[in-house]
């Protein structure tokens, strides 16, 4: 079992630009296998396959990424079966670059395997906003599903699952503030905190700001306020339905005429 790097670049910006090139140029230096992901939320959906294929072995890894919470939840989607043993991270979220340099130089100084520098690109067109659930706060109540009006989650008997995460708006965390668990995670959510994946959680804190938000998103009444969220959803999806297929009929339309 040998040691590597996994760097993401940070498609959300979380961290400074020079930032990120200082890491980055450090790490080349070192001559060790460092694989570079452009933007590790977007590739863990976009590339599903090709993100599994760097974790998917008994290495063991120093990832410089976001809160290990949020790296954690996206990797378990990938089908990585995630271990403590195996994983060590470096928050540049919450360390500076002179406690990241050092930190690698201590995980690199030995058993290093020497190898190229890969990288790995998403799609740069999606900005890759999206919500991750982690099933150990998660009692799948399913209030995020009833509020979500554009298809991001599905909801069982026994789980709430997201199974549009490329149909969330971008920069829209509502459903995270209203859950009242805090099992939603979006990992570029810029605030930090719970909703951004961070390992600490004051749970008081956190339920009185979630109170707040119920009341502020959905009103006194939430059992009403999601039951008309629902019928809206309802509505957006009949004229989504009713667009492609006038789309689809012009496009059959046009080609009879071509004919």
């Amino acid at each position: 079992m040998g040691k590597k790097v996994v760097f993401c670049n940070c498609g959300a910006k979380l961290i400074s630009a020079e930032r990120l090139e200082e890491i980055a140029e450090f790490l080349k230096q070192t001559g060790t296998v460092i694989v570079q992901i452009s933007d590790l939320c977007g590739c863990s959906i976009t590339r599903k396959k090709e993100t599994y294929e760097i974790f998917g072995h008994d290495d063991e890894f120093l990832i410089i990424a976001c809160y290990p919470r949020a790296v954690r939840l996206l990797l378990e989607d990938c089908g990585v079966v995630y271990s403590t043993d195996r994983f060590n991270h470096l928050n540049f979220r919450e360390l500076d670059n002179p406690a990241i340099l050092d930190r690698i130089s201590a995980f690199l100084d030995s058993d290093v395997q020497k190898g190229i520098h890969s990288e790995l690109h998403s799609n740069t067109e999606w900005p890759s906003w999206f919500p991750a659930i982690d099933y150990s706060r998660c009692t799948a109540c399913g209030q995020c599903a009833d509020f979500c009006l554009f298809g991001v989650y599905q909801k069982t008997d026994k789980r709430v699952v997201v199974i549009n995460p490329q149909g969330c708006k971008n920069n829209c965390p509502a459903c995270g503030r209203i859950c009242p668990q805090t099992a939603i995670v979006f990992p570029k959510y810029d605030q930090g905190g719970a909703i951004s994946g961070a390992d600490t959680i004051d749970e008081i804190a956190e339920q009185q700001r979630q109170k707040h938000d119920v009341d502020t998103i959905l009103g006194s009444n939430i059992y009403k306020a999601l039951e008309m969220r629902k019928a809206k959803r309802q509505s957006i999806i009949r004229s989504e339905a009713m667009r492609k297929a006038i789309e689809e009929r012009d496009i059959a339309k046009n080609e009879g005429i071509k004919e």
